[in-house]
């Protein structure tokens, strides 16, 4: 399936076009064509051969999901793959969705596949039936358009992530527990899966802001160097958070370590103290005949006394080390 906008100086906006009117809205310069295509069927391959002569690598790409973003360029045209963001629906490994979207972008067109329903894509095409001018300025503008409203859906997401970590740290040093511990490991694999994509997408819109391209016009460079200066946001953002989980994960050791340790001292200084009291205790257990100390009137009361002065003795003294 898909759907078809061509936009003529004189001939103003037309939808729904036929593959003979692709073929030649793409032949006419002056014309700005904009396919999106979605469901990739046998028919829209063919129309995608026949009407901007795709490479079959091209093809390929379309129909087999790529694993990171990526920029080639053909003679005919720039292939670009990037992917969007979304929140709450994510895969298995990741809560953060990522939806892949690819372009290829001519002199006059623009042709869009995606393998589910984007906003980025929705809003764009409001615009156009709106008579927003930004198909009236080429094909490279109307690429800016979706490439801004897509990376704008990154923001929301990645704050919520930086406010994930925020907790996370809360947490860690108010009451760490295993559900921190968790947390932390969860964090750690939401960042690399993060990086895996932002990082090389940053490079990929880097690379189109350069001005080298023949397809991007000179004067919409500076469009494409702002979409890369938030992609650079985003990245610094990223490399935060993931320089606080680290620090995190050492934190929580480190946590742990010194509550052991301090479980242990006081157990160690339990058993220091009561040592010599179950000394005497023991002393005083033996069943000998002749100990003198056992029909003293006072012997009971004066071990008692004893034990008490060895204990207050011995918190003195850890206290005076500061072992207490």
């Amino acid at each position: 399936m898909h759907e078809s906008y061509c936009y003529h100086p004189t001939q103003g906006l037309k939808t729904g076009l036929s593959p003979e009117e692709m073929l030649s809205a793409v032949k006419d310069e002056s014309s700005v064509l904009w396919l999106d295509v979605f469901d990739l069927d046998d028919s829209d391959i063919d129309l995608l051969t026949n009407t901007v002569n795709l490479h079959p690598l091209t093809v390929e790409d379309f129909i087999m999901p790529n694993a990171r973003p990526k920029i080639e360029e053909f003679p005919e045209y720039l292939f670009l793959v990037i992917f969007t963001m979304q929140s709450g629906d994510g895969n298995k490994n990741s809560k953060f969705g990522m939806v892949e979207l690819d372009f290829c972008l001519g002199r006059n067109f623009l042709i869009t596949f995606h393998s589910e329903g984007l906003n980025s894509i929705h809003t764009c095409k409001e615009r156009i039936n709106k008579n927003s001018p930004m198909i009236m300025h080429g094909a490279d503008m109307l690429l800016y358009s979706i490439l801004d409203s897509c990376i704008d859906n990154y923001a929301p997401v990645i704050h919520e992530f930086d406010n994930m970590v925020d907790e996370m740290s809360d947490d860690l040093f108010r009451t760490p527990s295993q559900d921190t511990l968790k947390k932390i490991y969860t964090l750690k694999n939401e960042i690399i899966h993060l990086r895996r994509l932002i990082v090389p997408q940053a490079d990929v819109i880097g690379l189109l802001s350069r001005g080298t391209n023949k397809f991007i016009s000179q004067s919409n460079i500076i469009f494409f160097r702002n979409i890369f200066d938030n992609m650079a946001r985003f990245n610094d953002i990223i490399g935060s958070s993931r320089d606080v989980i680290s620090g995190a994960m050492e934190a929580y050791t480190s946590i742990v370590s010194n509550r052991l340790n301090e479980v242990m001292k006081t157990l160690t200084i339990m058993a220091t103290i009561m040592m010599p009291l179950t000394l005497l205790a023991s002393i005083y257990g033996m069943n000998f005949k002749h100990m003198p100390e056992l029909e003293h009137k006072l012997g009971y009361p004066a071990v008692l006394m004893a034990m008490f002065v060895i204990m207050i003795f011995m918190l003195a003294f850890f206290k005076r080390k500061k072992w207490l």
